[in-house]
């Protein structure tokens, strides 16, 4: 008895296998986790490439849909951090998604432009949004979306040589502050791999100096924006310079 209810547990299960592989399940739904505002792909985008891909249509069953295949493409996208396809009961299935937020833009000397993104990654441009995040010019040239801070940081060899791991500090403490995005607009690097900063209000130069003691120069950097500068007026300073420890240097105009 224990032996035919076996034999007809599985067979159940085999046909309810093969019933499952032939039920059309039609387009998935789409859910995508964006931060703020910054819409680098819609759901039509992705619809429009997994159906280009052929991927994905109205008649497919569920023998049909690769769904490993489906994830592997869409983890290549520049824009997508992270993706998950899941069925669910009856003919439903959907995908969800998480874009990559980025933290600064940058204006290479070659002319072509690209983002940093928060885990320290470049990403293209979106033909849908443009993200507003403090921009990036001067000495570097940044092009290769293979390449990450994370790799740079734990390479001896490229951290001389490289500046993308000290940009990426710089940006991501500016956009981890509210204070200092909303002031702080454009870094420029310099010829010798130093920073210089460009408020939103007030027309000075802020001289940062190396990615060194990043923590400590804009403490510095805020503290004289709120007690200082409230006493001398934004306009009395062209440079403001935070380099040197324990102090703020300013030159007048």
């Amino acid at each position: 008895m224990w032996l035919l209810f076996i034999v007809l547990v599985l067979v159940a299960m085999s046909f309810a296998q093969s019933s499952k592989e032939k039920q059309k399940m039609g387009l998935p739904y789409i859910e995508i986790d964006v931060f703020q505002d910054q819409v680098f792909l819609t759901k039509d985008d992705i619809y429009y490439r997994l159906k280009n891909k052929g991927l994905i249509g109205e008649n497919k069953t569920f023998a049909d849909i690769k769904f490993n295949e489906i994830e592997n493409f869409l983890s290549q996208m520049s824009e997508i951090k992270s993706v998950e396809v899941y069925a669910k009961t009856g003919n439903k299935w959907g995908i969800k998604i998480k874009l990559r937020q980025a933290i600064a833009r940058i204006f290479n000397l070659d002319g072509t432009s690209c983002y940093l993104d928060k885990d320290g990654r470049l990403m293209p441009l979106s033909i849908n949004y443009s993200a507003h995040v403090v921009t990036v010019s001067g000495y570097i040239n940044e092009n290769d979306f293979t390449k990450s801070v994370e790799q740079v940081i734990n390479n001896d060899s490229l951290k001389t040589i490289e500046i993308l791991d000290d940009l990426y500090q710089i940006s991501n403490y500016v956009c981890l502050d509210k204070f200092l995005t909303s002031q702080i607009t454009h870094i420029y690097v310099n010829a010798n791999k130093e920073f210089e900063l460009i408020p939103r209000v007030g027309n000075q130069r802020i001289l940062f100096g190396k990615a060194e003691h990043i923590a400590g120069k804009f403490k510095k950097l805020k503290v004289f924006y709120t007690e200082g500068i409230n006493y001398t007026g934004w306009e009395k300073y062209d440079t403001i310079n935070v380099m040197y420890k324990n102090q703020v240097v300013c030159s007048k105009r």
